[in-house]
């Protein structure tokens, strides 16, 4: 008989599912007999102590990590574990780290072009390519997206903080990826660009599925479409907000040390 938690974690025409999966690191179950599905569409934030296994799932997902049990389907068809992050990319997953990885002695325009030709050719094709003018557009479309347009030929390491990560954010959904994997957004960020960045997000979530591993409960609370708690490998807990933080086991184990 499925138990009330095991109904949460399913849901209909998931965009990713996992089953049954386990990443073991010398003994260590970083997870451990995960299952769940993710939704087309929204932002659905994970949240756990330090070492529940929060980054590991995204890694998992994107095959930065070998899993060593269970399986990870894409669109209820296609197995992706253990495959190289390049070929999961092709698939439509694309993952931001909670560091941007940008060039910061290119432009903001230069850095779109690379992530938009990337696995095209080598970076010498990569920097003196020209691009169509349809090329062009999406760029400077995704740029607009990402209030990033007025700053097109600013060299990125010239950057505040918080225009560093939506550039790698908007670098991220250049190719369209129908799944964003993003670790911690908006650490080291002034308050304004925590609220914008969360504004962002809500918007990449309308029309694609953005997995959000995140600390600040506040902005959990502001910008969630859903919510998963992890503790110790394991998922304990999903649902709203407000559902989640009147969970008295995630009170005791999470939310309680936020004080």
């Amino acid at each position: 008989m499925i138990n009330e938690l095991q109904r949460l974690l399913r849901v209909p025409n998931p965009i990713i599912s996992l089953r049954d999966v386990e990443v073991d690191f010398d003994g260590y179950k970083a997870l451990n007999n995960i299952n769940i599905d993710f939704p087309f569409k929204g932002v659905q934030f994970v949240i756990g102590p330090n070492g529940a296994g929060k980054t590991t799932i995204l890694d998992a997902i994107c095959g930065r990590v070998k899993t060593s049990k269970g399986k990870i389907i894409y669109k209820g068809a296609s197995e992706i574990q253990n495959r190289n992050p390049e070929d999961i990319v092709h698939f439509g997953v694309s993952r931001k780290f909670q560091n941007p990885t940008i060039f910061n002695t290119q432009t903001v325009f230069e850095n779109m072009k690379l992530a938009l030709l990337i696995g095209k050719s080598n970076l010498w094709y990569l920097f003196n390519s020209k691009i169509t003018k349809e090329q062009q557009d999406t760029i400077e479309s995704t740029l607009l997206k990402l209030n990033l347009l007025d700053v097109k030929n600013k060299v990125s390491g010239a950057l505040s903080h918080g225009q560093k990560q939506w550039l790698e954010i908007a670098m991220s959904i250049i190719n369209k990826p129908e799944l964003l994997l993003v670790d911690e957004p908006i650490a080291g960020m002034s308050p304004s660009e925590r609220d914008k960045t969360g504004e962002l997000l809500t918007q990449i979530g309308a029309d694609h599925t953005v997995f959000v591993v995140e600390h600040d409960m506040k902005f959990v609370s502001r910008f969630s479409s859903s919510v998963v708690v992890m503790h110790e490998g394991r998922i304990i807990d999903r649902g709203t907000f407000d559902k989640i933080v009147n969970n008295e086991r995630v009170i005791e184990i999470y939310l309680g040390r936020q004080n």
